[in-house]
C-alpha cells in the first residue's frame, strides 16, 4: 500500500521544513507527438491568468510560471515562447537560471531512485537545455505566434503547404482569430491535458512534499486549539474570541514557515454542502470570521500550491470539547467512507466506481442521500468529490468521466455530511495510484488506516 521511496523529503524529518524541492523540468513529448500524428505545422498555448487551465498546461510544457498574455509555440524548429512586455521577458529568464542551478545541483540534493527514473530512456521530460528561446513584441500575443509558425513554413520545406495548427480548447477567442486571418486552420487536442492526467516520479513527490505541508498546517492548527481555553462555549485565544479567521492565519504561517505558498486556506463553520457555495460564501467575507464555540463542527480546508506549481488539498474537521453525538456519528461514518474510497481506488478503476463505494458506505451509516420526501434524513446532505490534482487544483479524471485510474494517477478524495442543524463534517486526503496499489501523499502512516483525522484536538498533533 505504501508510496515507498529513498528520497529524504517533507514526510520524513516532521514534514520537512524547507525540505529539497523536487525539480520538475518541461514535458514536450506530448506536444510533438501530437504534431506528428497530426501532420500539424504547430502546436500553440496561449496562456491566460483568467483561468487555471490553460496556466497549468504552459507551466506543464515550459516548467515556469507566466503572466497574463503569453504564448508557448511548437513547430518542427523547437519551443518558442512569446511575451508582449520586456519584463515579463525577463522574469522568465530568471526563472530558467534559477531553476538550471536548481538541474545543476539536484543529484547532491536529491539522491533519489524513483526521482532519477524520471530522467531514463522513454520519459516525456526534458533534462538538459531546458530554457525556451523568448520572443518579445508589443503586438498582440496571437499575430506573435502567427508569426514564428510563419518563420516555420519558410524554414521547413515540408512545412510549407501545411496550414493546420493544433490548439487547446482553452484558446482565448482573439487569439484564434489572429491565428485563422494569418491562413491557418485550428485543431483542438487535448494532448497536454490527457498527458498532465498520469504524474511521473518527479511531479508525485512534488505533490507528495507540498501535501505533508498541508497536513502540517492543519496539526499546527489542532496543537493550538487544543492549547487555547473554552469560556462559556466560546474558544478563547489570548484572552479574546477565537474565530476561524485566526485558524486561516495560523495554517497560512506553518506553510509559509514551510517554504509553500498558503493558496487557499479555508476554516468554516457552515451546513453547506455544495462548494461552490462555500467557496462564495468565502470569497465574499461571509464565513471567514465566524467565532468557534464547543461543540460546533470547523472544517478546516487547505490547498497549498509548492514553489514548483503543484497543489496538495487537506479536509479535516475538528470539535472543540465535543459530546459525541451528531458530529461523532458523522464523523465515524465520513472517515469510514473515506478510507473504503481509498482502498477502491486500485489501477484500471474509475472515479464512479470509488464515488459509488464511498456512497454506498454513507448510507450503510444511516446517511442517506435518496431519503424519501418528507423525511427528517432530509435535513442531511452529502458532498463527494473525486478529480485530479496537480498543476491544477482540480483536473482529470473526474467523476463524471469514464476514464479509469492507471498508474500514476494522483486524486484528491473528499467527503463531506451536512446537518441543518448540527453543521458539517468533511475529510479529503490525496491519493497515488501505483501498480502496487494506492498510498496516502504527504503521509508518515504505513497505511490508510492509521491517518490521523482526529475530530478531537490534541497537543501532540503537530511535528515540526
Amino acid at each position: 500500500m505504501n508510496d515507498n521511496t529513498s528520497l529524504k523529503s517533507a514526510t520524513d524529518a516532521g514534514f520537512g521544513i524547507n525540505g529539497p524541492s523536487v525539480v520538475v523540468t518541461p514535458s514536450r513529448t506530448p506536444v510533438v507527438t501530437a504534431i506528428e500524428s497530426h501532420d500539424a505545422i504547430g502546436f500553440v498555448n496561449i496562456n491566460t491568468t483568467e483561468s487555471e487551465y490553460p496556466t497549468a498546461s504552459f507551466r506543464y510544457l515550459t516548467a515556469i510560471s507566466s503572466s497574463n498574455n503569453s504564448a508557448y509555440v511548437h513547430t518542427d524548429s523547437g519551443p518558442v515562447l512569446c511575451v508582449q512586455s520586456e519584463a515579463t521577458k525577463k522574469a522568465m529568464q530568471a526563472e530558467y537560471r534559477a531553476l538550471s542551478k536548481q538541474i545543476e545541483y539536484s543529484d547532491s540534493l536529491i539522491a533519489c531512485d524513483e526521482i532519477s527514473a524520471a530522467s531514463e530512456p522513454g520519459d516525456n521530460r526534458v533534462n538538459s537545455d531546458i530554457a525556451i528561446p523568448i520572443y518579445q513584441d508589443s503586438r498582440p500575443i496571437g499575430v506573435q505566434a502567427a508569426a514564428v509558425l510563419d518563420s516555420a513554413r519558410t524554414t521547413d520545406a515540408e512545412c510549407a503547404d501545411t496550414q493546420t495548427v493544433l490548439v487547446p480548447s482553452t484558446i482565448p477567442h482573439d487569439s484564434a482569430i489572429h491565428l485563422e486571418q494569418a491562413g491557418y486552420t485550428l485543431q483542438s487536442t487535448s494532448a497536454v491535458t490527457n498527458a498532465r492526467v498520469k504524474k511521473d516520479a518527479a511531479e508525485r513527490q512534488a505533490i507528495k512534499i507540498v501535501q505533508s505541508a498541508g497536513l502540517a498546517a492543519i496539526a499546527r492548527i489542532e496543537t493550538q486549539i487544543a492549547d487555547m481555553t473554552v469560556s462559556d462555549g466560546q474558544l478563547l485565544l489570548q484572552g479574546e474570541p477565537a474565530t476561524t479567521r485566526h485558524l486561516e492565519q495560523i495554517a497560512a504561517a506553518e506553510l509559509a514557515h514551510r517554504g509553500v505558498g498558503s493558496g487557499d486556506c479555508v476554516c468554516v463553520i457552515t451546513t453547506e454542502s455544495a462548494v461552490s457555495r462555500l467557496s462564495r460564501n468565502i470569497g465574499s467575507g461571509v464565513l471567514s470570521s465566524t467565532s468557534i464555540q464547543s461543540g460546533v463542527p470547523v472544517q478546516i480546508g487547505v490547498c497549498p500550491r509548492g514553489p514548483n506549481g503543484y497543489h496538495g488539498l487537506v479536509w479535516r474537521t475538528i470539535v472543540v470539547e465535543s459530546e459525541g453525538g451528531w458530529e461523532r456519528r458523522a464523523h465515524i461514518a465520513v472517515e469510514a467512507a473515506l478510507e473504503t474510497a481509498i482502498e477502491t481506488a486500485e489501477p484500471g478503476i474509475s472515479p464512479t466506481t470509488v464515488y459509488n463505494e464511498a456512497l454506498a458506505e454513507l448510507a450503510a451509516f444511516g446517511f442517506n442521500p435518496s431519503a424519501s420526501e418528507g423525511s427528517a434524513k432530509k435535513s442531511e446532505d452529502i458532498n463527494i468529490m473525486i478529480h485530479g490534482i496537480g498543476l491544477s487544483k482540480r483536473e482529470r479524471p473526474y467523476i463524471d468521466s469514464e476514464m479509469t485510474m492507471d498508474p500514476g494517477t494522483v486524486v484528491s478524495i473528499a467527503l463531506g455530511v451536512f446537518n441543518i442543524e448540527y453543521g458539517g463534517v468533511r475529510l479529503c486526503d490525496v491519493v497515488t495510484i501505483s501498480e502496487d496499489g494506492v498510498s496516502v501523499a504527504g503521509s508518515r502512516a504505513t497505511s490508510p488506516d492509521d491517518m490521523n483525522r482526529s475530530l478531537t484536538p490534541t497537543t501532540n498533533s503537530y511535528s515540526s
